[in-house]
């Protein structure tokens, strides 16, 4: 009976264990490249990827442009170092979104099936690094040029009208639906951007202000949120690289080097240096900014004003399939660079459930309980490598007391209303109550706060020394 037993299970194990493998490797493609990609689209199969890959994928929504649409951000990937590409900042040139869509679609996919895209191991690369999307930086422009003035309110439509030269037809159109164009309200240069119009217009309208759109505001305020060690903007057309806005001369050979290798994965055009590049753009900003490396690539063959062809994604595709991926395996190396591993012997005391990593960036392992550990190195501010009884494991967190506290048995007087936390960090904590004036019984110190006996069991409270 025993062994029948042993066997029924067993062979229970094989069948579920098959199942699983079968699963995960039974993806399909989400997203169709062979329509006109739009707004509505995009959002659904946005949803639909994070809900195909719980693990993998995520997304918010960043801002709301004028007339409603989400400009919606989407994470591929489980690391800390993180790069940053964006599309479609121009209406007409959504194909853009259509490509990055489908990138996060085709690594999501390599990732489960543990397959490479040419020499990049997906699933090795998405567990240490992740690669943040806004596929559609300009939902209104897109909608407008696709949908025509119909698509929005009905007393604005003579107006999307006039700013279009007069005309209904509106597939030429590159600004958002204010007639402004959102790649040029950047501030790097703003006050010198060339060959402009000086009113609303279908195209080439700066605006009256660097970052005066929702769009840009948008951008603006995510990427100093996300801190990409490398961004890229997606354009289109002419298939050329876009990789200096007046870089400082010793990031020069850091960048040409990673662009030569981008114009080689492509077959793109590397864009000669010129002493006085027209700013205003994305890129520009963020090389400006950060001082770090950024890229507009121009995708497709120019066709004078109009869109690029459907027929024309299998091409792009092809040429761009790797790009996400260059782009997040040099991108961990900038992150690591500054990130080094130095050895250390500290107390590190945790309040939280802590997840345990193999490495600095990598998958989580399990999780620890708050406790006291021992830390024997360290990398950048928050990561600790530390004993467990599991073996040696990196944390995580922002909310740990590096050294020792102190333990005190006294008596303090509170002369006023003061917020009680379950740990000693104000910003990022909920207050656990409020505690009237009287005397309390600390027990414990770290810097300017107390561990107090209260009727709610110990909390914290913050005492700031007048100076």
């Amino acid at each position: 009976m025993y062994k029948k037993l042993v066997l029924v299970i067993l062979c229970l194990s094989f069948i579920l264990l098959n199942l699983h493998e079968e699963s995960s490797a039974e993806t399909s493609n989400i997203i169709n490249p062979n329509q006109v990609y739009t707004y509505e689209i995009m959002t659904k199969d946005i949803v639909r990827l994070a809900a195909a890959y719980p693990d993998l994928i995520t997304y918010k929504s960043i801002g709301t442009t004028l007339y409603g649409r989400q400009i919606w951000a989407v994470k591929l990937g489980k690391g800390t170092p993180a790069v940053f590409i964006n599309a479609s900042h121009h209406a007409r040139e959504w194909l853009t979104t259509t490509l990055t869509m489908n990138m996060i679609d085709q690594y999501a996919q390599a990732f489960v099936n543990k397959k490479k895209i040419l020499e990049f191991n997906v699933q090795e690369l998405l567990n240490k690094t992740s690669i943040w999307f806004v596929p559609m930086v300009n939902p209104d422009g897109v909608t407008l040029q696709q949908k025509g003035a119909k698509a929005f309110p009905t007393n604005i439509r003579a107006k999307l009208i006039q700013m279009n030269g007069g005309s209904d037809d509106f597939s030429k159109w590159k600004a958002n639906a204010e007639g402004i164009d959102p790649n040029r309200q950047y501030d790097a240069d703003w006050e010198h951007i060339t060959a402009i119009s000086y009113r609303p217009n279908w195209k080439n309208y700066k605006g009256i202000a660097p970052v005066q759109t929702a769009e840009a505001k948008t951008l603006v305020n995510f990427t100093k949120e996300i801190k990409p060690e490398i961004a890229l903007a997606y354009h289109s057309a002419g298939e050329i690289l876009y990789w200096n806005f007046h870089t400082k001369a010793e990031n020069l050979n850091r960048d040409k080097k990673m662009a030569l290798t981008l114009t080689y994965l492509t077959g793109y055009s590397l864009v000669p240096d010129v002493a006085s590049p027209s700013g205003g753009g994305y890129t520009d900003w963020f090389i400006q900014e950060f001082n770090k490396p950024g890229f507009t690539a121009e995708i497709g063959r120019k066709l004078g004003e109009d869109e690029l062809p459907l027929s024309s994604f299998g091409g792009i595709w092809g040429q761009n399939k790797a790009v996400g991926l260059y782009l997040a395996n040099e991108g961990y190396k900038l992150w690591k660079a500054k990130n080094p591993v130095t050895k250390v012997a500290l107390n590190v005391t945790t309040f939280e459930n802590t997840p345990l990593y193999n490495d600095v960036t990598g998958v989580t392992y399990k999780s620890m309980e708050p406790q006291k550990v021992m830390a024997f190195e360290k990398s950048g501010e928050h990561w600790f490598h530390i004993h467990t009884s599991t073996g040696d494991h990196w944390i995580y967190s922002k909310k740990v007391i590096v050294g020792e506290t102190d333990t005190i048995s006294e008596d303090i007087i509170l002369n006023e209303y003061t917020n009680m936390y379950d740990i000693p960090f104000k910003d990022d904590s909920a207050s656990a109550g409020i505690i009237t004036p009287q005397v309390v019984h600390k027990i414990e110190q770290w810097n300017d706060w107390y561990k107090i006996e209260t009727w709610l069991g110990d909390k914290w409270i913050q005492i700031k020394k007048e100076d």
